[in-house]
């Protein structure tokens, strides 16, 4: 036990959390079969297909949670608001800038000025730092990794240690189920578009899956829960005591168009709200149906702008602007690190200039180098985990290239996770922060062992997920 006793001292990061992230760990030394990892069947037995679980939650309380909501709510706002800040929704400069085609960018901008913009589905990445919490990436789309996990919060609460240790020292659990505050969004914005004053009503929302048909028989519960909820959500709808309405899960090929509606093609269902996981990938004769406002479409083409990363780029480059309120220039300094494009000549640092392939060649140790268009954390290269040689060559290959950003290395504070078949050890970790419109809908961590190599905390590298835990304090 003096093993145990040594090894679970808690870190600064966890303690900021919550008092129960430190009672958990407490409760561990105490209890040594916590740690055997056949406590956690149910969760072992899962057929997951979104990467590896790791079995213990992480907790926060409502301080922590407010800080979140915050940085997620503010820095999505920000990106929202680049088409016309920074571009002055030119379609021309924006087409040339993201590599859109025109004819979508006026499709979209048409929206815009309905406020669209402010209804999208976004989810940040963030990290708990010495330096406070920042933002590495912002990823604003329908299939935004993760969903998954946060549907098993009552799954970890019910595995014995996890179950046990609420039970022992009172600790109270309020989260709010993520498709709750989806189907909870979603309506709010299809009710004013899609429903009459008197009689009945009906919304039907299709959530489009690459591969549905292979993994139909895996989402059955899912599919079974979604349902289950989205009938509590209409029920407690104010707009209509006769609304009804389902969740179609299919993929494109299940969908038709006939009349200027969609339709399901099994069950002959009109579809008013399509959410699809295609990052951004829409068929024509759907997106022509959402320039004709007769669905409501999130967040197809669009993605292609919102979610580039240069957006956190241009913020960065742009935060003493006036361009930005005085509250917002504050945001940008507070949540996001220092970004830019990599291109040759100079740019401004602190309060002053550098030459930027000379600054990045001799700030190795605190710079990261990654693709604009890169995914799941592929072709990320941390400054400190790369020879000196190595680094000098992608430095070469981004400015004869294009299409790379550097960005100020961030280290996550340090977290006791299990490891191995009954061990633990210090993790690193990135929080994906989920806001739907204008409203915080929870999130999941990306945790992995501070001993890898790479650095690089994402489900592809190895890294593993888990829930967030809300309790009250």
């Amino acid at each position: 036990m003096e093993l145990i006793k040594k090894e679970f001292a808690v870190d600064e990061g966890q303690k900021k959390l919550s008092k129960a992230s430190a009672n958990f760990l407490a409760f561990v030394e105490k209890n040594p079969w916590s740690l055997e990892h056949s406590r956690y069947s149910d969760l072992l037995k899962l057929n997951f297909d979104a990467g590896a679980l790791q079995l213990w939650p992480v907790f926060i309380d409502q301080r922590t949670k407010n800080e979140i909501k915050e940085a997620g709510i503010r820095i999505f706002n920000l990106i929202r608001s680049i088409p016309e800040r920074l571009f002055g929704n030119d379609v021309e400069k924006l087409s040339t800038y993201y590599n859109v085609p025109p004819d979508i960018i006026k499709i979209y901008l048409e929206a815009w000025n309905g406020d669209y913009l402010k209804t999208l589905l976004g989810r940040g990445d963030f990290i708990f730092s010495p330096s406070g919490l920042k933002c590495i990436e912002y990823n604003v789309s329908g299939g935004l990794g993760g969903w998954q996990v946060a549907l098993l919060e009552p799954i970890y609460m019910q595995t014995p240690a996890i179950s046990t240790f609420l039970k022992e020292y009172r600790v109270k659990v309020h989260n709010k189920n993520l498709f709750e505050s989806l189907f909870e969004h979603l309506l709010r914005t299809a009710l004013d578009k899609f429903t009459e004053p008197k009689g009945d009503n009906e919304i039907n929302i299709a959530i489009v899956i690459p591969g549905f048909d292979a993994m139909m028989h895996s989402l059955g519960p899912v599919i079974g829960l979604a349902n289950q909820i989205y009938e509590t959500v209409l029920s407690f709808s104010l707009k209509s005591n006769h609304l009804k309405g389902e969740v179609l899960f299919c993929d494109f090929h299940h969908l038709y168009v006939a009349g200027d509606c969609l339709f399901h093609r099994y069950n002959s269902k009109q579809v008013h709200v399509l959410v699809e996981m295609y990052h951004g990938e829409v068929p024509a004769e759907i997106l022509d149906l959402f320039r004709l406002e007769n669905i409501l479409l999130y967040n197809g083409p669009i993605t292609q702008v919102m979610s580039d990363k240069e957006n956190l780029a241009l913020l960065s480059q742009h935060q003493e602007s006036d361009i930005f309120s005085p509250e917002e220039r504050e945001s940008i300094r507070k949540y996001i690190p220092w970004t830019r494009q990599i291109a040759a000549g100079e740019t401004t640092y602190g309060t002053g200039k550098v030459k930027l392939e000379e600054f990045i060649l001799s700030n190795k140790d605190n710079l990261v180098i990654k693709p604009v268009g890169g995914k799941g954390g592929e072709w990320v290269f941390i400054g400190r985990y790369n020879h000196k040689a190595q680094w000098k060559e992608l430095i070469k290959i981004a400015l004869r290239d294009g299409g790379w950003l550097v960005q100020e290395y961030i280290e996550s504070f340090s977290y006791l996770f299990l490891t191995g078949e009954s061990g633990y050890a210090k993790h690193h970790a990135v929080w994906g922060l989920f806001v739907f419109g204008s409203r915080y809908a929870g999130g999941f961590l990306r945790v992995l062992p501070e001993k890898d190599t790479q650095g690089v905390i994402n489900t592809h590298q190895g890294a593993e997920k888990t829930v967030i835990l809300e309790v009250e304090e």
